[in-house]
């Protein structure tokens, strides 16, 4: 929100976006206002398909999960640096063959290195990999490569490779029910109205993804519980990329291609 509009805000004591005049809101604040006052979807199907149909198939589907403490606990670390733990990813083919690959290390040890090279190991050489918010995973993948010379080349071009679905989302695609958000929980049962977090068992979201990996690294946690978290992690950071998948899949209007489910395939044996 622009200065002025706060100002207009603040001045007539407003509580509803729906009274802001339409010449202080931003295009998007306006695609809100309208739809959320219509209760219509706004999707611009043909500018989403514009997007997307320059990266074709087979693709990657990708999303980490960290870690940060205010006193780094490992070595080479730094205080409130994103550390990744946990990755997930799904591989599209274009026949619609869809594999999913995971990395999760609960040992309690810097994750880093065998973060990096699993990562290397899953994504391939050349599809595109779609992520939802680039900046974050782009940012994490560039720390990584920075910590290990061996496998900074690889890295980096694993960067160059990203593509965000988020702003194809942003630009192009809107439902009341997402009440101003692009965040994927909002998103995801929008689009694809059969799928949704609240379904999973314990962990739901990214800060609820942190409890869980410092509960399950303190030497305290029984193993049982250890194996009920690594599950929840599993099952969230994989319907994080499978949301994606899903979302690609109305976007760029393939949702004529039968998804063929192969069982995943992790980087440990779940306990």
């Amino acid at each position: 929100m622009n200065k002025a509009t706060k100002s207009f805000v603040a001045e007539n004591e407003l509580l509803e976006l729906a009274d802001v005049p339409d010449h202080l809101l931003s295009e998007i604040q306006v695609r809100v206002k309208k739809h959320t006052i219509s209760g219509k979807t706004f999707f611009d199907a043909k500018g989403a398909l514009a997007v997307l149909s320059k990266h074709r198939l087979p693709a990657v589907f990708l999303d980490f999960e960290t870690i940060h403490f205010a006193v780094p606990i490992w070595k080479g670390t730094r205080p409130y640096q994103q550390i990744p733990f946990q990755f997930s990813a799904h591989r599209l083919s274009r026949t619609g063959e869809l594999k999913h690959v995971a990395f999760l290390d609960l040992t309690g040890e810097d994750p880093s290195k065998r973060f990096a090279s699993a990562l290397v190991e899953g994504c391939g050489t050349t599809e595109p990999i779609f992520v939802y918010n680039v900046g974050f995973e782009k940012a994490r993948i560039a720390e990584l490569a920075k910590r290990f010379a061996a496998l900074r080349k690889t890295l980096l071009a694993i960067n160059e490779r990203l593509v965000d679905l988020l702003p194809v989302a942003q630009q192009h695609y809107y439902h009341p029910s997402q009440e101003g958000s692009w965040s994927i929980k909002a998103v995801l049962p929008a689009v694809v109205p059969s799928l949704g977090y609240e379904s999973l068992e314990g962990v739901q979201d990214g800060g609820m993804a942190m409890e869980a990996y410092l509960e399950a690294i303190h030497p305290a946690t029984v193993a049982a519980r250890k194996c009920a978290i690594e599950q929840e992690l599993l099952s969230y950071c994989k319907l994080d990329t499978y949301a994606m998948v899903r979302i690609w899949q109305v976007f760029a209007g393939r949702k004529d291609l039968p998804l063929k489910i192969k069982g995943a395939v992790n980087s440990k044996a779940p306990c």
